[in-house]
């Protein structure tokens, strides 16, 4: 088998699961799921679009995948068949748990779409899994999720050489990023996708190596409970010597 050979081979398994993951059959009818703690369930809606049956495997886990230990939620039908142009629901449902009770606790929801058995030999086939941001929410949570963004607290910290961006977050709501810009003399786009409940989170910044003399912006958007974008925010920074 030549080097040649190979290299096709490759090329052609990596164009088929691109080709696949594009048109994926199921669709999930959610990009988040919030599971409050005075509601029974909640339920996410998936569809096959696509032209043959798959079998739909569902489950949640607190973040390190199929083999970690179980969350404190299952999900029901954990495993079934979804026809063609058919829709079903999973009702993802608590259990009793010691989950923290002042503050929001992040798991995922996983649906796995399994393709029926070919019928032709030598087939390639995929089993794509989305993975879904849950957020647990308990009852008597001071504030809300919406007004969380707006309680963030930003600044540039020196960090050996470099520099780091905090956000500081003292809501108990997870904030989801979709885009942030700072410009502290130059720009940069940052690459920091959630700041955590009741936490400092830091970043190492690239091309930024120390806060200015004269006070920063930062522009930052959020996604909120319903997957969308809101509108761009921007916040003005302390200057180092603030």
């Amino acid at each position: 088998m030549t080097t040649r050979f190979v290299h096709r081979m490759l090329a052609c398994v990596f164009g088929l699961c691109v080709t696949h993951g594009a048109f994926a059959g199921i669709v999930v009818g959610a990009t988040r799921v919030i599971l409050h703690e005075d509601r029974r369930e909640a339920v996410v809606p998936v569809k096959n679009t696509d032209g043959q049956p798959y079998v739909v495997q569902a489950w949640i886990d607190g973040g390190q995948g199929e083999g970690s230990a179980k969350a404190p939620f299952f999900v029901t039908p954990p495993l079934s068949r979804l026809d063609p142009g058919k829709e079903n629901l999973l009702r993802v449902m608590r259990v009793k748990h010691a989950l923290p009770a002042d503050r929001e606790s992040m798991l995922w929801l996983n649906v796995k779409e399994i393709p029926a058995a070919p019928k032709q030999e030598n087939v390639l086939q995929i089993a794509i899994q989305t993975r879904l941001k849950a957020f647990y929410r308990p009852q008597g949570l001071t504030g809300s999720a919406a007004d969380a963004p707006a309680a963030l607290t930003w600044r540039i910290v020196p960090s050996g050489d470099g520099a780091l961006l905090s956000v500081h977050n003292p809501t108990p709501y997870h904030v989801t990023f979709a885009k942030i810009d700072v410009d502290a003399g130059t720009s940069e786009d940052v690459d920091l996708e959630m700041a955590p409940p009741l936490q400092t989170t830091t970043y190492p910044l690239r091309t930024i190596r120390a806060m200015a003399t004269q006070p920063g912006a930062l522009t930052f958007s959020t996604i909120n409970d319903y997957g969308a974008v809101t509108p761009p925010v921007t916040v003005t920074m302390p200057a180092d010597d603030a």
